[in-house]
This record gives structure tokens, C-alpha cells and sequence, in this order.
């Protein structure tokens, strides 16, 4: 697990604010150098911990039919099923889960045919999938994507005022 501190979550905090904020600015925001941030940044891009995506909306892109499905899969087949899935251009994303289905997966069509056609020719070839539950999305009203990480290490101890006697 990546060791966080201040500056990192910080950094995390502005780029929530404003993903396109040239880094002088989120440098100026933090008080910090230009090169500090530019370096800190790096290394959460590397790490996977940041990810820079243009998040577009499927409902207004002319893909109307945008549905998340609960799979049910064999035991044995639940990771293979997840990678058979990932490669699926439809689908969007595939998250291992636990509850009463073993898959999580979101998927976009431009008409409710491409989804009966997805279904019934392209989902029903993945090996080991037991049953599908879909769920159709009807309109947006909350995604957001901003997670920011606990700080590592100690804790700053609190100074507490000494009372001066007077003799």
C-alpha cells in the first residue's frame, strides 16, 4: 500500500477542484515549488493512484440504453468470466463483488435491439455465467469520482498552552 502524506492528499484535493490546473497554480494553491508538485504528481500518476480521463455522460452521446448488470457466475469461472468480460468493447467496466451476484458490469447501446443482441449473442458466449440481472439508468444525478487517501504516519501532537504562575 502507497504511504501518503499532506501534500499528496493536497495535490489530490486542488486537482478534485479543477483536473486542468496547470501545476504552477496547484503549486501556488499549496505553497510549495512548481517542481515538488511536478515531481508528486508524477509519481501518483505512475503509481495508478491519479488517472486522467475525460468522463463523458453515454445518455448524451447518443447511447440512450445504458445498463448495469449483476452476473451470477460459476465459482470456479469468476475470474475468468471478469477478464471474458473486460474485453468486451460494450462494457465498460467489470468489478468482482460479493453479495448476491459475483460480478458488477456496466454497459452502453445506442437502442434496446443492440442490448437484446448483446445478451443473447455476445453475453451469452462468456463461459460460466449462471444468470443476468440488468438494470436500465434512466437519468444522472450524482457520479462522482473523487476519493482521496488517509494520511500515513504519526499524527501532529497538538501544542497545549503552558499557564505562566505568578509568584
Amino acid at each position: 500500500m502507497a504511504v501518503f502524506d499532506d501534500l499528496d492528499v493536497g495535490i489530490i484535493k486542488h486537482l478534485h477542484l479543477d483536473a486542468r490546473a496547470p501545476v504552477k497554480a496547484v503549486a501556488d494553491g499549496l505553497g510549495v515549488p512548481e517542481s515538488t508538485v511536478r515531481h508528486r504528481l508524477g509519481r501518483l500518476v505512475e503509481s495508478g493512484v491519479i488517472e486522467f480521463v475525460a468522463l463523458t455522460n453515454p445518455l448524451r452521446l447518443g447511447q440512450p440504453v445504458w445498463v448495469m448488470m449483476e452476473i451470477e457466475v460459476q465459482t470456479r469461472r469468476i475470474r475468468q468470466a471478469a477478464q471474458d468480460l473486460s474485453r468486451i468493447p460494450e462494457i465498460y467496466f467489470v468489478y468482482i463483488t460479493t453479495g448476491s451476484f459475483d460480478i458488477f458490469a456496466g454497459a452502453t447501446f445506442s437502442n434496446n435491439e443492440e442490448l437484446v443482441d448483446f445478451l443473447t449473442n455476445v453475453l451469452s458466449k462468456v463461459e460460466g455465467i449462471v444468470r443476468v440481472n440488468t438494470r436500465s439508468i434512466l437519468e444522472v444525478h450524482k457520479r462522482v469520482f473523487k476519493f482521496v487517501p488517509k494520511i500515513d504516519g504519526p499524527k501532529p501532537q497538538r501544542k497545549t498552552a503552558r499557564r505562566h504562575r505568578s509568584s
